[in-house]
């Protein structure tokens, strides 16, 4: 073998060496960003899932997916289920921002007043302390007991609107969490379409 033969093994070897390393980059590129789109997606499933759920016994689906991309792309758990908890902490502070600024759009327009949305916004924090407070509770019922709970929860949000002079009707999309129960259209949207 001459020195040209032996310098060209070199350079096909730092070829192969650097084309090893760009894959094994490529592939954390690419599972990194497959956690963070999968997660984005997830998050937003995710209380629709638990909405639908009506068995205690259910595993976390946001576990089970962890889960999965940990054993997928070799990756830290702790890690994953960091990049899922910031990921559900930033779209929580988003769909807050979105929340308040749709409030003021109605404050703006006269539809509500301004002690009328700080009122709305400690309820929307008092009903999601509540939903998390009852989440497993909500997961064991039989979907006729879920259905009377949360027309009971209906009735007293109802009354709470009347009380702080709030039509419902008026804050479409304000409420909203899932599919059906406060998440649905506001009662009396909801009456008289069926």
């Amino acid at each position: 073998m001459n020195k040209h033969q032996s310098a060209l093994s070199g350079l096909e070897f730092n070829h192969l060496t650097k084309g090893v390393l760009l894959k094994k980059i490529k592939k954390s590129v690419v599972a990194a960003a497959a956690i963070a789109t999968i997660g984005s997606m997830g998050a937003v499933g995710l209380q629709a899932v638990h909405a639908t759920s009506n068995t205690s016994t259910r595993p976390d689906p946001m576990s089970s997916l962890i889960d999965k991309l940990v054993s997928k792309f070799n990756l830290n758990k702790a890690d994953v289920q960091q990049v899922f908890d910031e990921n559900r902490t930033a779209m929580d502070a988003q769909r807050q921002a979105d929340q308040s600024a749709k409030l003021q759009k109605l404050v703006d327009a006269g539809t509500i007043t301004a002690t009328q949305k700080t009122a709305i916004e400690a309820k929307i924090k008092e009903l999601e302390a509540t939903r998390e407070a009852n989440k497993s509770s909500m997961q064991s019922l039989t979907d006729t007991e879920r259905k009377a709970k949360m027309d009971t929860e209906r009735t007293a949000m109802e009354a709470w609107a009347k009380t702080n002079g709030i039509d419902l009707t008026k804050l479409q999309g304000i409420f909203m969490r899932g599919h059906g129960g406060l998440g649905g259209p506001p009662p009396s949207a909801a009456s008289s379409t069926n």
